[in-house]
């Protein structure tokens, strides 16, 4: 049976590897899109693909929010350092605690209602690829759930095995 650790591991394993695979994807796929679009730009007479102008509309969102991901697991999200620093260790607990239910809470009803302004954005189409203009919300919507429970599972692993045990990073320390 797994333990609380294990388990907290696990699911934030789950979360960093799908967030990062989808940084590098997204990523891969704007600099391809934009570069492509460029070149055609100038080299046909047709000028630029008609869809390279919707294509970085629906994949940015997701870039964005894989980044915020990440950057929530890694502490990098929000941080408030210099309080904690300033408390004592009961306090400490109790403000990351709050910080981290509040954070969470407002997160999760982030998702909720990226998800239903997708549901009214999902009926109109993009002009070129007849996608639903939901994409970029129901992003929003997994992305902002995804924080939650990594802001969840910190809280989770900071209350049950110590200070110590939370994710920090500086910028210079956050690889893909």
């Amino acid at each position: 049976m797994l333990t609380l650790l294990q388990l907290v591991d696990a699911i934030e394993k789950i979360i960093v590897r799908l967030a990062r695979f989808v940084v590098i994807a997204s990523g891969i796929a704007l600099t391809l899109v934009t570069t492509s679009n460029v070149l055609a730009r100038y080299t046909l007479s047709g000028g630029g693909f008609s869809f390279a102008q919707e294509l970085p509309m629906l994949i940015f969102p997701w870039f964005i929010l894989a980044g915020i991901v990440l950057a929530a697991h890694m502490g990098g999200h929000m941080a408030v350092e210099w309080l904690y620093e300033r408390l004592g260790e009961r306090l400490r607990y109790a403000a990351f605690v709050l910080a981290s239910a509040m954070s969470a809470f407002a997160f999760l009803v982030l998702s909720y209602q990226a998800i239903v302004v997708a549901e009214i954005a999902g009926v109109e189409h993009s002009p070129v690829l007849q996608l639903p203009n939901s994409v970029g919300y129901y992003s929003l919507a997994i992305g902002a759930f995804l924080v939650a429970i990594v802001t969840i599972s910190v809280a989770v692993r900071v209350l049950r095995f110590g200070w110590g045990q939370r994710t920090q990073a500086g910028a210079e320390e956050m690889p893909l």
